[in-house]
């Protein structure tokens, strides 16, 4: 029997485990044709609530242009993938990917071309002289068919934080900025798994994206929701759990969906009829031992002072690392030297900084770091 529990990649629309405030409002955005963003920690579910979301307005009048950045390495490479999915999403046929190709893409003479599949795979290229002269000309493509198919489009882009790592990254988010800002027909939806780089991006007034859009820190899933749905989740594979320990899974991981799905997994799969205390204790134990080559990593690449910093968090610390105090205790270093630890520990996405307290990001690594170091 397959597990219930999934976790390590999107979930369909029957996995999926209640959101139903934060879809309402994704889902006013786009009918509203409102600019969103949509911050989280990493593995928090966002692209998931997206493609749901996307998937239920994507029909005759909506289109829905899903666009993974992971793998999109520079300019040239964004262009090419946001060509071939605007058209994609928005002509049926063949014939129809050709021909739009050739209309709305009139000066970058494109090389278009069909795989195997002739129902799926879509390839357009350019010459990148042209395109450098003519970039706008992709940019403004999902308006520009919008408004020739009286159509509204909602345009996705997962990972969008990965366009720091292009050439001249402060200049290409200008250049998506300045043609984007004057659409009226589509509306775009960008989110990403580094939540640091992705606040900066849509928070600091001076980058090109400020005020660009409504800006959406995804909360986590309610601790209630997560009883009801592990319950029920052991209940449709003829297994039991109690509330009771299915409240203590989530707790064990403090509700973060990636780890509540993985432990939840991994005491369901040792569970013939009904779970225990004692097979949720063997399922923490597996779970840790799963993500140690990662937590070592780490931990491995912390300085001494940052090390020293997350013991103390490890310790129950969550606020006044500058005093003196704890800066002797932890040997921190100075006041001066406290701020530039928290920076580098929040870059490298292992603790989150609220202004008031700071915990660690990644629960499950809390666990271990506190077993182990």
């Amino acid at each position: 029997m397959q597990s219930p529990f999934l976790f390590g990649r999107t979930v369909s629309a029957d996995e999926f485990t209640n959101r139903s405030k934060e879809m309402q409002r994704l889902k006013d955005n786009f009918t509203n044709q409102v600019n969103t963003i949509l911050i989280s920690p990493r593995r928090w579910g966002k692209s998931s609530l997206v493609k749901k979301v996307a998937a239920s307005l994507h029909g005759r009048q909506t289109k829905t242009v899903m666009i993974d950045m992971m793998g999109i390495r520079n300019e040239e490479g964004f262009y090419k993938a946001l060509a071939t999915a605007t058209i994609k999403a928005t002509s049926g046929k063949v014939e129809e990917w050709i021909a739009a190709s050739k209309q709305f893409l009139k000066n970058l003479t494109p090389k278009i071309s069909i795989g195997s599949d002739p129902l799926q795979d879509l390839d357009i290229s350019f010459e990148w002289k042209l395109l450098e002269k003519n970039y706008q000309e992709i940019l403004n493509l999902p308006e520009k068919i919008a408004v020739a198919k009286n159509l509204k489009i909602i345009v996705c882009l997962d990972e969008f934080q990965n366009l720091a790592n292009f050439d001249e990254p402060e200049l290409f988010q200008k250049r998506l900025r300045s043609e984007w800002q004057h659409h009226t027909h589509v509306c775009y939806c960008l989110y990403g798994s580094r939540q640091h780089m992705m606040t900066e991006l849509f928070t600091k007034q001076s980058k090109a994206f400020y005020k660009f859009g409504e800006v959406i820190f995804l909360p986590k899933i309610q601790r209630e929701e997560w009883v009801k749905y592990i319950v029920r989740q052991f209940l449709n594979t003829k297994k039991k759990i109690s509330p009771q320990l299915a409240n203590e899974i989530a707790d064990t991981v403090k509700d973060h969906s990636y780890y509540v799905q993985q432990l939840s997994h991994l005491v369901w799969i040792k569970t013939e009829r009904v779970a225990t205390q004692k097979i949720l204790e063997d399922a923490t134990v597996d779970l840790l031992e799963q993500n140690a080559l990662l937590y070592t990593r780490d931990t491995e690449n912390l300085s001494t002072p940052q090390f020293n910093f997350l013991k103390a968090l490890a310790d129950g610390i969550t606020k006044n690392f500058s005093s003196k105090d704890i800066i002797h205790r932890y040997e921190l270093g100075t006041s001066a030297n406290v701020l530039k630890i928290k920076k580098a520990l929040v870059q490298k996405e292992l603790i989150d900084d609220s202004g008031t307290t700071i915990e660690f990001l990644d629960p499950a690594y809390e666990r271990w770091f506190q077993k182990n170091m």
